[in-house]
């Protein structure tokens, strides 16, 4: 049984509708905080659905009753949240059989203490299970996701709101890293205890995307590059958590500091084809700022 967490974020969202096109595909259970968030998730006759709470341990034995293999993402990264809920979630995932994790982590997760997900992959690789870990550059749906906020500021102010300086960021598509996330756990012998480093096919500036966002949805977007404690203001007025504007502001902070730019081939390695660029993202998905359908 593979357990599927975070099925309405960036890659989980994906990954449920990759799995769901398989000719064959793997019995699965969409454990979520709110089960009914996303019509069409687990309604196909061999996909269960149940309630997964991080912090709510009373939902974790049914969550995880016949695990095998574990997709793991939690939709609100925070140091908090992998101390208190994903490692204990990890353990108790081991002691119910969980054989295989595969795990959504960023780049500098092997040596950045500060970001919640160096934990997490110090949790798995001292755990009795095999593992994968996808390191991901900056998704590209951030810049619409609801937890961001960006694409009220996009929409509403016409203002890439983003505190990245002239640092580059390799953006990548989260239909992407979804494709790679099915490959590891159809094939799991293929990529045990891997990091796989996936990125999109270029570095670009803030500058660069606000471009490509006024070109794509036809009206003027700048980038403001707003200082931290502005940043941090601004979204905390919205009733974003303390913990993901830390996260979001360390994130930006290692753009910043040009720490986010690196290019891989991964992902042509892995999917035998080049990885989609931002004006494919955008092209798919401006209805989402013309509509203001925030994920």
């Amino acid at each position: 049984m593979l357990v599927i967490t975070g099925p309405t974020g960036n890659v989980g969202a994906e990954l449920v509708d990759i799995l769901g096109r398989q000719t064959n595909p793997l019995p699965r259970r969409i454990a979520s905080r709110h089960t009914d968030t996303r019509p069409g998730i687990g309604d196909a006759a061999e996909v269960e659905r149940t309630r997964l709470d991080f912090f709510d341990r009373t939902t974790w034995d049914g969550a995880l009753a016949g695990v095998t293999q574990l997709f793991l993402l939690f939709p609100l990264p925070g140091n908090r949240a992998a101390r208190e809920g994903i490692v204990p979630f990890l353990r108790a995932a081991q002691g119910a059989g969980c054989r295989h994790v595969v795990y959504v982590s960023v780049f500098g997760a092997d040596r950045a203490r500060f970001i919640p997900h160096y934990t997490v992959e110090a949790a798995l690789r001292e755990s009795a299970m095999t593992w994968t870990v996808l390191r991901c550059s900056f998704f590209m749906q951030n810049l619409h996701r609801h937890i961001s906020t960006h694409g009220v500021d996009i929409t509403e102010r016409g203002e890439l709101f983003i505190p990245a300086g002239a640092g580059r960021t390799t953006f990548l598509d989260a239909r992407d890293a979804a494709a790679v996330a099915a490959l590891a756990l159809l094939d799991p012998d293929s990529h045990r205890n891997t990091v796989h480093h996936l990125t999109g096919p270029e570095a670009l500036s803030m500058e660069q995307v606000a471009a490509a966002l006024t070109e794509e949805l036809g009206y003027p977007v700048t980038y403001t590059n707003p200082g931290l404690i502005k940043f941090a203001r601004r979204l905390r007025s919205r009733g974003v958590g303390w913990d993901s504007i830390g996260f979001m502001s360390a994130v930006y902070t290692l753009t910043r500091l040009g720490q986010n730019q690196p290019i891989t081939d991964d992902v042509r390695r892995l999917l035998d084809r080049s990885p989609r660029d931002l004006a494919t993202f955008l092209r798919d998905n401006a209805w989402r700022w013309r509509e203001r359908s925030w994920t």
